[in-house]
């Protein structure tokens, strides 16, 4: 699965557990039934996308994200729906297309 894929995923998901109570703090084997399968390492990069755009904050233990934190503007961007979010996640397909 695609990176971005499964950031997307990894941050809807994280998102409605805590609109339904759950603590914003989530370990990384919260998302291994979510992406089974899928190795640490690749959850893990997944992660990081999430980090660099400033949704999520990453604690990371031998290379592996450990624990995930859910920040404000994760939830914001997973609740907005706008033309202003879909361009963006567009401009995001065609970066990871473009050899940078």
């Amino acid at each position: 699965m695609k990176l971005q894929k499964m950031a997307d995923i990894a941050l809807k998901q994280m998102v409605e557990s805590y609109s339904s109570g759950v603590k914003p703090v989530f370990p990384i084997e919260y998302f291994l039934p979510i992406f089974p399968g899928e190795m640490n390492e690749h959850i893990s990069d997944a992660l990081h996308l999430l980090e660099h755009d400033g949704f999520v904050s990453v604690f990371n233990a031998d290379g592996i994200a450990y624990t995930v934190s859910l920040c404000p503007n994760g939830i914001r961007d997973c609740e907005e729906d706008t033309m202003i979010k879909k361009g963006y996640h567009c401009i995001k397909e065609i970066r990871q297309l473009l050899p940078i």
